[in-house]
């Protein structure tokens, strides 16, 4: 059973969760058409290389996505179904709201499991979870402008060797590396990071000259990874 001030607040909180959601929904839509907009104009890209950014994009979401799911379930236990909903539906860092919501609670002298976390208490919460996130929008704003004048100039000087492209990639290899250090311990991390390595390299060669196939790399490698891991978990006990 959950804690009485989360349940008699949940139904208010799913109104304004449902608010929220939809207006973020109504903003990608609206990026998503400008950027539409911007490429038709100017064609800095093909439509395969789209398909193929989506693809790469939604199979490197695998990953963190499965181990975000079972750290939400136990926000939605601590702090119920809308105000879960409502952050990680927002912002997708749901271990992170976890912190928040314990830093919230200890900070007012209560955990969520005792008597005195009240209404008051929980609303001190949600307001500290909102407002731990302002630094991801601070640096946002801080470093977008600088990185996309650089990969600009990188463009117009017609430099065969930049850093600017290999950004994203590194970005996303190292969020990657970082969920497989943070969840697999021992052996059986190694095992995971050999697993991927090999099914990722593999997969690339096969692809080598196949239209679409190199998109799932990525795919492969962290399924590889997954079972490399857990087979060295279960032989090992």
């Amino acid at each position: 059973m959950g804690n009485p001030a989360v349940q008699a607040m949940n139904g208010t909180i799913w109104v304004f969760a449902g608010i929220l959601i939809v207006w973020v929904l109504v903003q990608s839509f609206l990026f998503w058409r400008l950027v539409m907009s911007f490429n038709n104009k100017f064609n800095l890209v093909s439509k395969e290389e789209i398909s193929s950014a989506i693809q790469t994009g939604a199979t490197a979401a695998i990953g963190p996505s499965l181990n975000s799911i079972v750290v939400c379930l136990t926000l939605i236990a601590m702090v119920g179904s809308a105000t879960a909903f409502m952050r990680c539906g927002v912002i997708g860092a749901p271990g992170w709201e976890l912190l928040m919501a314990n830093t919230a609670a200890a900070t007012a002298g209560v955990n969520f499991e005792d008597a005195g976390f009240n209404e008051g208490v929980f609303t001190f919460a949600i307001f500290c979870m909102v407002l731990a996130s302002a630094p991801y929008f601070i640096n946002t704003m801080i470093t977008l402008k600088p990185l996309d004048m650089a990969a600009a100039k990188a463009t117009e000087s017609g430099a065969k060797i930049t850093f600017t492209s290999y950004m994203a990639d590194g970005a996303m290899y190292g969020l990657l590396s970082y969920s497989l250090l943070n969840n697999y311990k021992g052996p059986a991390s190694i095992a995971a990071i050999v697993g991927a390595a090999i099914g990722y390299l593999c997969w690339s060669k096969l692809s080598e000259g196949k239209k679409g196939m190199g998109a799932y790399s990525l795919a492969v490698g962290m399924l590889c990874g997954m079972l490399f891991g857990q087979v060295c978990a279960t032989i090992l006990g």
